[in-house]
């Protein structure tokens, strides 16, 4: 017994070093950028979303379709929220590399602190992007954290919606997470910017991206036809 706990707590010191997380991430990025040059991706703008300054908005998407926007958007400045468990060390560094600024924390560990740290990066300069329903679900359920903001700033939230024509759908992952198949068509807009008003709430919003999402979803299988 204690031969096996002696082997788990030096797997651990081992998988927890920085040097393990460092090496895991480099070689996750490098293994999502070929992967991703494999995929057809469209990216599509709300003419209203031209219309706005980008380092003053707040981006919201679902978390099981974010795989399509990460390598999409890391040079347009945007600072997002990673958890802070050991796996969000690990997406930490992943997206550091493709140029976003990370807060660490969630809705459910430190959410306010890390909120906090986003407003006041948002406040330099930098867009937000929120994966609305995460870090734990329930899927399609966005926590409140994207009106709060969007209403303390005055800054629009933009809908951000991804579909793929062929895909892989992970049904143990509480969000149904999709990964595009090599080679696919995909397709990822911005949506038209909404101000909520001091009676929208999060289930609003939730209408608002479904819908969004459901279009991107039709569009998408038109070219299956």
């Amino acid at each position: 017994m204690k031969i096996k706990q002696r082997l788990k707590n030096f797997r651990r010191r081992i998988t927890y070093s920085e040097g393990f997380t460092d090496f895991a991430a480099f070689l996750l990025w490098v293994i999502i950028k070929l992967y991703f040059s494999t995929l057809k991706v469209r990216l599509d703008f709300d003419p209203e979303f031209l219309k706005l300054d980008r380092s003053r908005v707040l981006m919201g998407f679902w978390h099981g379709r974010q795989f399509l926007l990460v390598p999409s958007f890391g040079s347009w400045h945007i600072i997002l929220m990673a958890d802070l468990s050991w796996a969000g060390e690990i997406q930490t560094k992943i997206l550091k590399r493709f140029g976003y600024r990370i807060v660490r924390g969630s809705s459910k560990r430190k959410g306010a602190q890390a909120l906090l740290l986003m407003k006041n990066n948002i406040l330099k300069g930098f867009a937000a992007g929120f994966a609305v329903d995460g870090p734990s679900g329930p899927i399609f359920k966005s926590k409140p954290g994207i009106v709060f903001l969007s209403r303390k700033l005055n800054y629009p939230i933009v809908p951000v919606v991804a579909s793929s024509e062929k895909k892989w759908i992970i049904d143990n992952t509480w969000c149904k997470y999709q990964l595009p198949k090599p080679f696919s068509r995909c397709y990822v807009k911005m949506c038209e910017p909404v101000w909520p008003d001091k009676n929208f709430t999060s289930s609003d919003l939730d209408l608002i991206l479904m819908n969004y999402t459901e279009k991107a979803d039709k569009f998408i299988s038109s070219f299956r036809k």
